[in-house]
């Protein structure tokens, strides 16, 4: 009897075995949308600014700058055209914004023509820019002062009667911040 036992929990392994290999019952299924990406919030001492550069994968990534507190938008531009710094690139961080080799900006190069808007008059072509560098110079110029969200971003660029529409930091580009 024992031999007919063993025989029929053999056969009944067997017969079970492809069921509990075929899985729980779950069918499967294709992706599922999640909702946006998610944001970042980087702490920064109070009075620094931030410049943002690129990162590897094309997002903006922003670097506080903590060696100078309180940089003015004219200062934030000026770095922000001085390119990446050893920080910033040993973090793999590169620019779109093109560089001035060194060109000081006049101080008229920003204004505030109305109470809401800062006026940026670059010393290149704006019409060139790409929206990352675009996003890069009008999230920097947003960052400074503690002003966050009180202003838009006016660049104008060296081509005559060419301005760019007024935007803040969201307003520009293909990807939010991350």
């Amino acid at each position: 009897m024992s031999t007919t036992r063993g025989r029929s929990a053999a056969a009944a392994a067997a017969l079970l075995s492809p069921l509990l290999l075929a899985g729980c019952g779950i069918k499967p299924t294709g992706p599922v949308d999640s909702g946006s990406a998610a944001t970042v919030t980087v702490p920064v001492p109070a009075g620094s600014a931030m410049l943002y550069f690129v990162s590897p994968d094309g997002h903006l990534v922003p670097s506080p700058q903590r060696d100078v507190p309180g940089l003015a938008p004219l200062q934030a531009l000026g770095r922000l055209l001085d390119g990446p710094g050893e920080r910033e690139l040993a973090a793999g961080l590169t620019t779109q914004v093109p560089s001035t080799h060194g060109r000081r900006l006049e101080p008229s190069a920003v204004s505030f023509p109305q109470r809401d808007v800062m006026r940026v008059q670059l010393p290149f072509a704006a019409a060139d820019l790409t929206p990352t560098a675009r996003r890069q110079l009008v999230c920097t110029l947003v960052s400074t002062g503690g002003r966050e969200d009180r202003f838009t971003v006016a660049l104008q660029g060296t081509e005559p009667a060419l301005d760019l529409e007024p935007v803040g930091c969201e307003g520009i580009g293909e990807r939010p911040l991350a």
